[in-house]
């Protein structure tokens, strides 16, 4: 008995010195509250699971338990059956507070239901090893050990302490069970499997919260090149690639819904000339400056202007009538003009100007969004054409 104590103090004083830090992999901080939340969904969703899994299994063995009461005896049975109902009520409770909790997301509540669910079976399953031989004793330890340890996404030190208090309470129950052993045989066993089920919890944990990281900054990065991939790395609109996405998507609701289609083709007037007497950093600034007064022209969450290749630029203005759609790119067209941004080789202003074409339509089996920027381009040709600084719809 004391060298069983003596064996246990020793371990408790092993537990005080090691350094969690050292042993366990730490979470970012930037990354904790979502790592907790994450956890603590896990945790939820596997203690239903195996709540329910256990409930179930103990009521099929209930027709067993009344088959074979006689040779259980009347004690046990009646033990064993009362430990299953406590284990469905508890089970029962569980789910309906968890359910409650997580609709009004009261995180810490949810922690705490966890931990006092698993705390509630870590009794019933004491209980049931009191009355209980030794060999099977063992095994509902060893069971048990690795189910309500693993199952929960615990902190560190919480499941850490869960398992050594699971481990003190089998050394206290097989102390009293077995009065006439010294520190031996199931004593031993029951120690290596605490320092087993210990040294897997804590790799386990480690490789969830270096799997969680590098997931979260893979997704991070991810997301990062997406944008840049959709992204003008010069005015910040969006690029060509990501409006011929955008129009697809587009064209495919217009012609379910059979709404109209805008389009507008902008092309910066005598660009090349202004590049050559200013300068490319120049050229840079108003294409800058120009993309902005676009961005800020845009009011609906459908609108969508990018940047198409050199100085020229789309906007896409879909469910929007024809007349409504040539009265903003007018508007467009003078608010450019407005900028005055001083152009010295421009035939037609002072100022930097756009050309405009405009095209519309219905998506529908006789055209496509290819025939769309074709007339729009046409349209802008005849835009600049005809005078520049001017809208012209095709």
């Amino acid at each position: 008995m004391k060298t069983l104590f003596g064996n246990v103090n020793f371990l408790i004083d092993k537990l005080k010195k090691i350094r969690l830090k050292k042993i366990l992999v730490t979470v970012p901080p930037e990354l904790k509250v979502q790592f907790d939340q994450t956890q603590l969904k896990n945790s939820v969703f596997r203690l239903r699971v195996f709540g329910a899994i256990t409930v179930l299994f103990n009521v099929l063995n209930w027709p067993i338990y009344f088959i074979h009461a006689d040779e259980i005896g009347s004690v046990l049975f009646r033990n064993i059956f009362f430990a299953d109902l406590f284990q469905l009520f508890v089970t029962i409770l569980f789910f309906l507070l968890t359910g409650y909790f997580s609709k009004k997301t009261k995180d810490s509540v949810l922690r705490v239901l966890c931990y006092f669910f698993i705390v509630l079976y870590f009794l019933i399953s004491l209980y049931s090893m009191l009355y209980t031989e030794i060999f099977l004793l063992l095994q509902i330890f060893f069971t048990c050990t690795f189910l309500y340890i693993f199952i929960p996404d615990f902190k560190p030190k919480i499941f850490i302490s869960f398992l050594t208090l699971w481990y003190l309470a089998l050394a206290g129950l097989l102390a009293y069970k077995s009065q006439s052993f010294v520190f031996g045989g199931p004593q031993v066993f029951a120690l290596n499997i605490f320092l087993i089920a210990l040294v897997i919890r804590i790799l386990h944990y480690n490789s969830i919260v270096r799997t969680f990281i590098n997931t979260l900054r893979i997704s991070t990065l991810n997301e990062k090149l997406e944008a840049l991939s959709m992204t003008d790395e010069l005015t910040k609109l969006n690029n060509r690639r990501s409006f011929l996405y955008y129009i697809d998507m587009i064209w495919k609701q217009s012609r379910r819904l059979q709404l109209p289609i805008n389009l507008l083709m902008i092309d910066v007037d005598y660009f090349k000339k202004y590049n050559d007497s200013l300068g490319h950093l120049e050229g840079d600034k108003a294409l800058i400056a120009i993309a902005q007064c676009m961005k800020n022209q845009i009011k609906r969450d459908t609108d969508y202007v990018a940047r198409f290749g050199g100085e020229e630029f789309v906007c896409l203005l879909p469910f929007l009538e024809k007349d409504k759609a040539f009265n903003f790119a007018k508007d467009l067209v003078r608010k450019i003009e407005d900028m005055m941004i001083p152009h010295p080789m421009s035939e037609h202003s002072k100022y930097v100007t756009i050309s405009i074409g405009m095209a519309s339509t219905i998506p529908d089996d006789h055209n496509s969004q290819t025939q769309l920027l074709d007339k729009a381009d046409k349209a802008l040709y005849m835009a600049k054409e005809s005078g520049r600084n001017r809208v012209v719809a095709g």
